[in-house]
């Protein structure tokens, strides 16, 4: 009898794991065909060999670009390198890339870049928020943009216990943004069970120095966020939020 029960408890899981499966098939359109469409306007970047992870662009055309990034489930195109940020000048007709020299005492053979955010203050200073990703936690750092040297400075780590698998970041303000977190888990298998099971375990996260809290919950994947023009708006790829105040 306790076999005959095991058996059909059993075949419950796995026919829910499969129900599970398909719609999450579904939903990312895996079973989709892809067709091959011809770039108009497009130019390939070289010397970003280990792939581009997010860019942020200034009002004068300069964008910035992480790459290198190293993550549970995806691939990693050079485990033993640093990952970087680089600078592309989007005025340019054939535009090329440099990668950003960083000083200030930070530890760039664990940097793994992730997001970016640009905050432009009312000196009309450039600071860089970037998502990192030291030994696979999740940080936010901030960097000082020189023009002039064509470089990063340095200036802060933020951390904190909501700060976990940290997707992409929006700053709206001096040490104040969004962030939101793709995955509840870290370990690669768990994080394809948890989509797989459609799990809604995370979120966006406010930061602030005076507060730190949780605005939007229930969500199989947070990922991107951007601001409005307004600055009234912050929009998700999965949802929509109005700024507080």
């Amino acid at each position: 009898m306790g076999k005959l029960v095991a058996l059909v408890l059993l075949g419950v899981g796995l026919s829910l794991v499969g129900e599970r499966f398909l719609e999450f098939r579904e939903r990312s359109n895996a079973s989709r065909e892809v067709e091959s469409v011809e770039p108009e306007n497009c130019h390939l970047i070289e010397e970003i060999e280990n792939g581009s992870e997010d860019i942020d662009i200034l009002p004068s055309g300069l964008a910035f670009i992480s790459s290198g990034l190293k993550y549970p489930g995806l691939p990693n195109f050079a485990p033993n390198e640093p990952g970087k940020i680089f600078l592309i000048d989007l005025n340019e007709q054939k535009p090329r890339v440099q990668a950003l020299e960083i000083s200030g005492g930070f530890d760039k053979e664990l940097f793994n870049p992730h997001g970016i955010s640009i905050f432009i203050d009312k000196d009309q200073t450039v600071y860089l928020y970037i998502v990192n990703h030291p030994h696979m936690k999740s940080t936010v750092e901030i960097f000082k943009f020189e023009e002039q040297q064509r470089s990063l400075v340095y200036l802060k780590t933020i951390k904190h216990e909501l700060l976990k698998s940290v997707n992409d970041i929006v700053v709206f303000g001096p040490e104040q943004f969004y962030a939101t977190r793709d995955h509840y888990f870290t370990n690669p298998f768990l994080s394809l069970f948890e989509m797989i099971l459609g799990l809604r375990w995370t979120y966006v996260l406010f930061y602030s120095p005076r507060e730190v809290k949780v605005v939007a919950t229930g969500f199989s994947s947070a990922n991107g966020i951007t601001i409005s023009a307004d600055r009234k708006y912050f929009a998700s790829r999965i949802l929509c939020l109005r700024s507080p105040g």
